[in-house]
This record gives C-alpha cells, structure tokens and sequence, in this order.
C-alpha cells in the first residue's frame, strides 16, 4: 500500500487510550514500538543512512514512522516533513489492526473478503511467500482486524472483524507473518550479483531488478530464524517461563513470547467479551532486549524525550529486563580437583530465533568468566568489562556472540557500520534457536559465519583454560543493546542527533545486562550479590 491508497489516515493512538486500558495501550506506550519514532539511535543511523545513499532514510522511516510515511511526509528522508503525531505514534496500533493478510486463511467472512479484494486491487503481483520489508498491504479504511469475534460491534468509526493474521489462528505461521512483515528486512540498495558472487548497489532512483527471496542483501532475518525453528510448528516448545497465562505453558508464535496472555478487560466497560476468567488477552508490551533506549528517552536534552511517558517507559524497561533473563540459561563444568584446571562454559538459546537477533549494528552478548583460589582471590578473567569507559577487553579467549558487516569491494573486505552499504557479513555466531539445521539455515542472513553449529544444537560451549590455583569459576552472560564502537560511530557521523546521543553515552554508557549466571561450585558464600534468577 502506497501513501496515494490511503482513504483514511492512520489514527493517532492517544484515541485508543480512552477505552484500551493498561494491558493494551498503556504496555505499548511502554515499548520501543510506540517510541520507534523517538528513539535517539535510530535518528543518528538515519543521518549516516542518508549520507551513504540519498533517500535511503525514507526506507527507514517507513518501518520507524508509518504513520508519517502512509502520510507521504517521508520526503525530505531527513524527517524533517514528520508531524509530531508520527513521531508519538511510532509504529502506531492501526498499522497492525489495518493489516491485510497477504494470504487470507480464516476469520470472519466480511474480513476474508475485504483482504481478498485489497489485494488484488492494490499490490496483486506480491509473491504469496514474501514476507518481510514493511512490504505490507494496509485497508485504505479504517476497518480494523483483531484476534476476537465482537459482538456488538464496538464504537470504532467503521467496521471491526476477527481474522487469524491477528492471532488465535491455531496455526502459528498465520499468525507470525503479522510480525514478519517487518521483522525480516532486506536492503533494497543491494542485489546479489551472480557473475561477482557478491551483493552490488543498484542503480540510484531505480526499483531493485528484483524483489524475489534471497535477491536483496539481508539486515536482519529475525522471522526466517523462527519460521525454521520447533517453535513454527504445530507442538511448539513448552516454555512457561514466556508463555504468560497459557495454561498449556506451550510457545509456538512471536506473540506467544512479545505479547503474553494475560487477564483483564481488553476495554473499558469489556464486561461480556473480557479474558477476566481464561487469560487469553495479548499483553501489548512487545518486550525484546532494549532496557537503554527507554532510558535515554527520559532524558530532557534528547529533542524527542517523552518524560510524560515515564511510568511505562520504566515499565518497559523492566520488561525487557526480565525478557533478557529467560533468553539464555549458562552451565559451567569445572571439577577443582582435576590435574588440568578448565571449565567448560555452555549458554544455552532459550528464544525462538538467533541469541541474540535482529538489527545487529553494536547489539552483542558476552561471557564473563572468571576464576577464584581457596583465598576467594580472582586469579583469571576473560570479558572483563570497563563500566567507566564502556569497553570491553579483547582477551584471547573473549566469547562474544554478534553479527558483524563490512563492504566487500572485489578486492578487499572493510568491517564497517555503514549498514546501508554493508554488502558481507564477516562473523555471525549467535546460537541458532531449537529445531536448527544446517540445511535449513543454509541461505543469506542465516547461516552462520566463523562458526560451526550441529544440526539440533542450539547452545555454545566455550573451553577456558585456567590456572592450577583456581578451585571455583563464575560465569556471568551479559547483553549490550549498543557498543562504545558503535555509539563512537554515531557519535562522528550522525550529524547533531548523533553529537546528542555521544553525550547521553558519556553519562549512560549502555549499561550490560545480566542474563544468566552459573558457578562451580556454588560461591554463594563468597559473593552475596549474585544470585540465580
């Protein structure tokens, strides 16, 4: 759907506050998808975007401002032509609930129908498969889809239907393509090039030669992870540490984790129609790993601070949080008494995708070990890190699990975060998710790059050699949403917003989260201040 299609505009979300209460707008005013237009990372990106390639920041906009873009106020791609309201609105609650099914498999009759006409009328050569991009086919009217039957209609200004694209479908991969129709993301820039084998730019103010899957260098393959994992199938996983009020405890969707059921009215006055007795209301928090950004947003020298959304920004932050403590589980295997002294260190994926996933410019995970004699005195470390300068010590047994670009020109290969002209992946050893094979994740975007994973095995183990005076190990797995490098980067080349986010780093340098913690043997004694989550 193009800005030209729109009969109604995307609303402003504030009017769905009156009657969606705390579960609904107020977990998403708390997320980082009410804020995505706020969020002080992606307005430094966007200035190096623009700077690399003229326009490319309408290509972000699109997925950060929706409602600005489906407004044709994405040009100037600086942003500077955006509303307020589109900056508020972030990804705004009708882009989901205006969604039209690409493929429509169920729900109301009225619904099936009106996806049915949509797309044929508006986007008919759209490959039934693709999905991904902000490729997405909106109602031109404010016809809004949800996951219940509602009976009478509620008091929206047009017509309200139940569809399975929006959950309660019983087959998950309906349900997740909602969420993958932006949690798969291509750069329209780049296409693979058969006689160079390498990803080459396209020509400017051109459409790309094609759009078909695995033409277009991959940014983040986050729905394609989960779509080739157990949690894509039928029996799911059983995990009700992510399954909120699922009786069952079993996870199969990105909704059954982002959007916990939960009970409470799903509007005000919801008497009839609530989820008060079976639990079966999504929680519109959409938690992921981001426990800075809601921070820098409370800060007033940010230009785009939203103070007045302190409670469920703090909010957000702790569900985040607490996302991050059920994404991994660490053993260690370390026997004091052993002639050798080693530990073996495993991290174990507990998430439906790649540990970690998504946009992976300066969002890394590492291992803390270290080791202690009978005198309690630390006497090896590896991933030591420098809370006061925001480094962290490349030691030579140093684990960290990321992805990392670079732009490969023929003749050499740059490690670089110019993700627009990135054209090669140089590492990615983050742990693939249950279910992982070798064949299945034999693509772009997927495979793993300077790592080796067994088909089935969704955890890492890491051997430290440690000295003969060590008779106890600690394992520490921390989560960083943005690295010093990175932020440096932003710093020199994002314009003011970049100078502006290099100055909210100096004071809060993207504080490491933990995620899990392991000891052999257990140091509980020594060390107070850790416990087991």
């Amino acid at each position: 759907t193009q800005p030209e299609h729109m009969i109604d505009a995307i609303v402003d979300p504030i009017g769905c506050q009156g009657c969606h209460t705390a579960p609904i707008y107020g977990a998403w005013r708390g997320s980082m998808k009410s804020q995505a237009g706020r969020d002080p990372i992606f307005w430094a990106a966007l200035q190096v975007a623009n700077q690399d390639m003229e326009n490319a920041g309408d290509f972000c906009l699109r997925c950060h401002t929706p409602r600005g873009w489906y407004g044709g106020r994405s040009h100037p791609a600086d942003g500077s032509a955006l509303e307020a309201t589109d900056l508020g609105a972030g990804v705004a609650c009708e882009l989901c609930h205006r969604m039209v099914d690409p493929l429509p498999t169920g729900g109301e009759a009225a619904a099936v129908t009106a996806d049915v006409t949509i797309r044929a009328a508006i986007s008919p050569t759209l490959p039934a498969d693709h999905i991904g991009s902000a490729m997405l086919i909106l109602d031109p009217e404010d016809n809004r889809r949800g996951p219940f039957a509602i009976t009478p209609a509620p008091p929206h200004p047009k017509a309200t239907w139940r569809t399975d694209f929006l959950g309660q479908a019983g087959n998950p991969v309906t349900e997740a393509r909602v969420c993958g129709s932006c949690h798969n993301l291509d750069n329209p820039a780049l296409s693979w090039n058969p006689a160079t084998q390498r990803y080459e730019k396209n020509a400017e103010n051109q459409p790309a030669p094609s759009f078909a899957k695995g033409e277009l260098f991959p940014i983040e393959r986050t729905f394609d992870e989960w779509l080739k994992s157990d949690y894509a199938t039928t029996a799911g996983v059983y995990a009700p540490q992510f399954a909120g009020s699922k009786p069952d405890g079993i996870v199969r969707t990105c909704q059954d984790c982002h959007m916990p059921r939960t009970t409470g009215p799903a509007a005000a006055g919801d008497v009839d129609r609530d989820c008060r007795t079976n639990g079966c209301l999504p929680e519109h928090s959409f938690a992921g790993a981001n426990t800075w950004a809601p921070q820098l947003l409370l800060d007033p020298r940010w230009r785009l601070a939203a103070t007045q959304d302190a409670v469920h920004l703090n909010a957000g932050v702790l569900s985040a949080r607490m996302m991050l403590q059920k994404a991994a589980t660490v053993t260690v295997d370390f026997d004091p008494g052993a002639a050798t002294k080693q530990a073996v260190v495993r991290v174990t994926n507990e998430t439906g995708h790649k540990l970690p996933t998504g946009y992976p410019e300066g969002r890394r995970i590492w291992l803390n070990v270290r080791a202690y004699d009978a005198a309690g005195r630390m006497v090896y470390e590896s991933g030591a890190y420098d809370a006061q300068t925001g480094v962290l010590a490349a030691d030579p047994a140093l684990k960290v699990y990321e992805a990392k670009l670079g732009i490969d020109d023929g003749a050499t290969v740059t490690e670089t975060f110019h993700f627009v002209l990135n054209n090669s992946v140089l590492k990615d050893n983050r742990i693939p998710p249950r279910g992982y094979t070798v064949a299945g994740f034999d693509e772009p975007g997927l495979r793993p790059v300077g790592a080796s994973y067994s088909d089935g095995q969704h955890w890492d183990e890491t051997t430290y050699d440690l000295p003969d005076d060590a008779v106890s190990v600690v394992a520490i797995l921390y989560y960083q949403t943005a690295s010093k490098e990175y932020i440096d980067f932003l710093r020199s080349r994002g314009g003011a917003d970049g100078a502006t986010l290099g100055a909210l780093w100096d004071d809060l340098k993207s504080p490491p989260e933990i995620m899990d913690v392991a000891m052999e043997p257990t140091l509980y004694g020594y060390f107070p201040w850790i416990s087991r989550r």
